[in-house]
């Protein structure tokens, strides 16, 4: 009887071990995708701003929206087309990225980080196809040729990009799964008599309100010269485990977005990471257990 209780207490002891460390292996392997999803993501990101396009008649389009940002520019990159002959197509995309919500079959809502590669032509004399840029006779590109453009016509404004409109799904692909935060910040270029100042650290506004909107586009850095004036493009993430993000509510995800808070004007040197790490330590005792065991944040500051 002896022999038998103490097997019975050891085989009790072997299993509670083995629970343990299945346990332990299987967060370590959520933690180990979500890293994984990340790093592609930046990588890409990094890797289409090092290839952007360097000239001076070319924008950017940067929408520091409340929650996810949103972030567009011309990178020599492969592009879909599917109107484009191999003739027409230049080596020059659109490329941009998003945050996407979407509804399962069962009501879900899942988000995914997307990218948006649209391939171009270069064509600086018509608007038939949509013409990369074309600049006027003072060397300036024309509002309808750059993305910041309002123009009446469907060559070069980009509305539809800017507007997220639905017709625009087919050049987006997922490269991230679970995404529940997207910021991007920028860099700007030291300026000469305060390097340290708050004027170093800018934050766009939005160029494009909706595509029925037809005012004159704010003036920032990025509409007048592109990234020349931006020393670095900072991108945050925040990613949810694919086991946890399956226990969260919608709610609750609306819940963490409105508290993982935007970049605003004299942040700098605060990096958006910063505020997220306080946030989320600092709320560890009220949010969820699926949002304590399964959120993980990341930062990268991608120098141009």
């Amino acid at each position: 009887m002896v022999s038998i209780t103490v097997l019975a207490m050891l085989g009790g002891l072997v299993m509670q071990l083995m629970g343990s460390a299945s346990k332990l292996t299987s967060t370590s392997k959520l933690s180990s995708d979500c890293d994984t999803e990340a790093r592609y993501a930046l990588n890409q990101i990094a890797a289409d701003l090092a290839h952007r396009v360097r000239r001076p008649d070319v924008d950017a389009f940067v929408d520091k929206a409340t929650g996810d940002d949103r972030l567009y520019f011309f990178s020599e990159t492969p592009g879909y087309s599917p109107t484009l002959s191999a003739t027409e197509r230049s080596n020059v995309s659109l490329v941009g990225y998003r945050v996407k919500e979407s509804k399962t079959s069962f009501g879900k809502t899942v988000y995914k980080l997307e990218r948006y590669a649209r391939a171009l032509p270069w064509n600086a004399d018509t608007e038939t196809p949509m013409p990369f840029v074309i600049l006027d006779s003072s060397g300036k590109p024309l509002p309808a040729s750059t993305l910041v453009g309002k123009g009446s016509g469907s060559g070069g404004s980009f509305e539809k990009v800017t507007s997220q409109a639905a017709s625009e799904d087919l050049y987006y692909q997922p490269i991230a799964e679970n995404v529940v935060r997207f910021e991007v910040s920028l860099l700007h270029k030291p300026v000469a008599n305060s390097p340290t100042s708050t004027a170093a650290w800018i934050v766009p506004d939005a160029k494009l309100k909706n595509a029925a909107d037809t005012s004159t586009p704010n003036e920032n850095e990025l509409s007048r010269s592109g990234f020349a004036n931006i020393s670095a493009v900072v991108v945050t993430l925040a990613v949810l485990d694919s086991q946890n993000a399956l226990k969260v509510t919608d709610n609750d995800i609306t819940e963490l977005k409105s508290k993982l808070d935007d970049t605003a004007p004299n942040d700098f040197p605060k990096y958006p990471l910063d505020s997220w790490n306080s946030t989320f330590l600092s709320n560890a005792n009220s949010w969820k257990k699926p949002i304590t065991n399964g959120l993980r944040l990341y930062q990268r500051v991608i120098g141009l």
